[in-house]
Parts: structure tokens; sequence; C-alpha cells
């Protein structure tokens, strides 16, 4: 068994000489097995072992007893012993998290605050077929089907290409002592109804299934890992300042744009799902905007698509106006400024609303402000943060872009109205 499981380092190229190694230890079989393992490859590697034990309050007396197990074998064999209680049934609760999926973030949270090079877990080759299944029966994709990696970051998991069934009876052979989780037989939780139903149904119709699922997950991990390598070649060649240029991102095909897609929201701290990548696909053709979650939103201009945040809109606007002489009147400062004589009752600055039109001075056309800031290339984000000027007749301007022809200061100018817009600070 220990060939088995160097043949296993050897090819991940998981341990180094002098790691520190933090073995991830239940006190079932598989984890039994791997500190095992470590023990015997402990002077080879000269390794430093220590052992993290976490008793998630579930079985009652039964995994306080897992606890003492571990940690009495680790009194035996001078390891050093870190162990955490946590209540998972009720934190996960207020977490509003399943309970595997609590208990896995608490797990790694406390091994990662343990200092270690190398953290070494038990997972095995059936526990890799059993998550594939898992994540194909709930919809997944290439990289949800390279399972569980043998190698991530510190991550080491030696026992990988294993069956579990080789090493129960490698430690019954060899008397390795373990302890038995009760709740392994329980088929209410998803896993262990796959583990235990859906697996030896497959196994009684090919007696290789999981030999050949893992065939499968090491060819899903070698062809995700070229696609993934072409991914980050077109990220570097499509996104520019924090947006993806659609005329080159229509050049790849569909499977490296979807990715490219996925890693650059990813990167903005948005995690795409199935139907919203699909919606945000449709707009590499078009110009709009998909809600993604809550104020965030993909936009694209038919030239650019990227994340907007729609939280930060203006709708009222405080300023400062004057009536100055035209003699009097300089335009540096302002933001807008229009024929005082011509404007028709009081004047307001407030967001646009829909339908407004403008003439924009010396263009002799009317069009409505939403065509005026799509010429004006405005994002759709700071659109209503975008201060626009009325009288009571209608829209007289746009700050910091045009004056309406309305309004506009021609040679008959006598008197004019400056605006300065109050900013927060």
């Amino acid at each position: 068994m220990n060939n088995r499981i160097d043949k296993t380092v050897k090819k991940f190229n998981m341990l180094s000489k002098g790691d520190r190694v933090l073995a991830a230890v239940s006190g079932g079989a598989d984890s039994m097995l791997l500190i095992n393992y470590l023990l015997y490859a402990k002077e080879r590697f000269d390794l430093t072992l220590c052992v993290a034990h976490v008793e998630h309050g579930i079985r009652g007396q039964a995994s306080l007893d897992d606890a003492n197990f571990v940690k009495d074998f680790c009194k035996k064999n001078s390891l050093e012993y870190h162990q955490l209680h946590i209540d998972a049934v009720n934190e996960s609760l207020e977490a509003k998290m399943s309970v595997e999926e609590y208990s896995r973030k608490r797990r790694y949270e406390f091994f990662n605050s343990i200092s270690c090079d190398k953290i070494a877990t038990a997972h095995n080759l059936s526990d890799n077929v059993e998550t594939a299944l898992f994540r194909l029966s709930r919809g997944t994709g290439l990289k949800g089907a390279c399972s569980i990696p043998a190698v991530r970051g510190k991550i080491i998991r030696p026992l990988i290409e294993i069956p579990s069934d080789d090493i129960r009876n490698y430690c019954n052979e060899n008397l390795i002592e373990y302890r038995y989780d009760s709740t392994n037989s329980s088929n209410e939780y998803s896993r262990n109804y796959i583990r235990n139903v859906i697996i030896p149904d497959f196994i009684k119709l090919n007696g290789a299934f999981e030999n050949n699922i893992n065939s499968f997950i090491e060819s899903a991990n070698e062809d995700n890992h070229f696609i993934e390598n072409a991914v980050n070649c077109a990220f570097g060649e499509t996104v520019k300042d924090n947006k993806i240029l659609l005329s080159k991102l229509r050049k790849f095909d569909i499977a490296v744009s979807k990715r490219v897609i996925k890693k650059y929201f990813y990167e903005n701290g948005i995690e795409i799902d199935k139907f919203h990548l699909g919606e945000i696909v449709m707009l590499m053709n078009k110009c709009g905007k998909i809600q993604i979650k809550g104020s965030y939103f993909a936009v694209s201009d038919k030239e650019n698509l990227r994340l907007a945040d729609f939280s930060k809109q203006k709708n009222n606007f405080s300023f400062v106006s004057k009536i100055l002489n035209i003699s009097e009147f300089n335009d540096n400062s302002v933001d807008f400024y229009c024929d005082c004589d011509k404007i028709i009752g009081k004047v307001a600055v407030k967001s646009r609303n829909p339908g407004d039109t403008i003439r924009p001075a010396g263009r002799n056309c009317r069009k409505t402000l939403k065509k005026l800031f799509n010429e004006l290339k405005i994002p759709q984000e700071k659109r209503d943060s975008t201060a626009v000027f009325y009288d009571d007749k209608g829209v007289i301007g746009v700050a910091g872009y045009c004056v309406d022809e309305r309004v506009c200061v021609d040679r008959t100018t006598k008197n004019i109205l400056s605006i300065k817009l109050c900013t927060e600070d």
C-alpha cells in the first residue's frame, strides 16, 4: 500500500524535503491510513508532522470518542495535536448554509490557521468518483467534472488514487485501528446516497466503474488545463482597462469566450451562474444591460462589455446660480451657463426623465436624452447621476455636454445665468 501511495506522491510532486505537514485526521480508516503513511515517509522526506482534528458536535459521545482516539494516537506517536469543536447543525443554520458546506468551510479555515507547508487530507479515489457524480447530478461543466484535485495550493491528497474498499481492507489486514462514523450509513445525505446506493449499482454494471470514472476525471483535468491556458491568453488579449473588448472576444470559440466572461466577473468579485452567463453572452452582439446581483449589471455598448454598479446614482443636485452681465461673465469655473433672458419660469437641476428631449445648440436637430447620452458614450450607470437643467418649458442643457438651442448664448445676449454644482466635498 505504501508503494501505491508513493507513486501518487511522486506523480503529483506532493512532498518536498523538510516539509512541515499538517494531517487532517478524523479517526476514520482513510485518515488513519494517511497518518500512518506520513509516519512511514517521515524520515525519508525529513518531515515535521502535526495533526488537526475537527469535532463537529453531531454524534454526541461517539464524536467525542473519535477526538479522544485521535488525540491518544498522537500522544503515542509524539505528534503535535490541534483540535477544533464546532456545533455544525446549529451554526450552519445561523450561517444559512448546509451542514456539509458549513463544516467544510470551518475545517479548512481551521487547517489554514495552523502554520505548515502542506495540508494532507485523506480524500480517496472513491471520494473523487462520488464528487464527480454529485456535481454531474446537480449540473456542472468540465471544471466541475474534474472533481477533487490531487494538489490545490498547499493541500495534498496522497490517497486520491486508492479506492475506499482497498483502504479499509488494508487497515483491517494490518491491524490499523480506526473509528467508524455511523452517519456514513445514513442515506439522508446526498453524498451518502451516491456512495451507498448509486456507486454500488454502477459497479454491478461494470466492476471497473471507479477506475473508469477516475480515468475520465484525469482526462477532464487534462482538457480543462489546456482550455484554461487558452482562456488566460484570450483574457490578456480581450480585457483592457477593466472592460472586455467585444470585437476581439467574438473571434474566439464560444467555449473560450464564456470562460473569459466568467473570469472577468470573478476577478471583479462576482460569480456568474449558468443562467446569467447565457444572458450575458447575448450582450456580445447588442447594446443593453443585464442585472446580475443587486445593483450590479453587465453592460454592453456592442464595443465593450463591463461590470457596472448602479448604486451610485444621484437624483437630487445642489447648485449655486448667478446672473451676470455678459461683460462680467467668465465660463471657466461653471458647470452650465445660458442666456438668462430666454429662460421660461424657474430653473431646476435634476436627473433625466424618460422621454426628455433637447435641441443641442448648433446641431439643428432634436433628440432624446437617451440618444444623446448614447452618442456621448456616457456610461449607463452614470446617466442618472448626470445633471440635467430644466426651466418650465423643458430641458435647457446637460452639465458638461450641451445647451439647448432655445437658451444658448448668441450675439444678442445681455445677461448670463451661470450655475455651479455643489459636490459632497
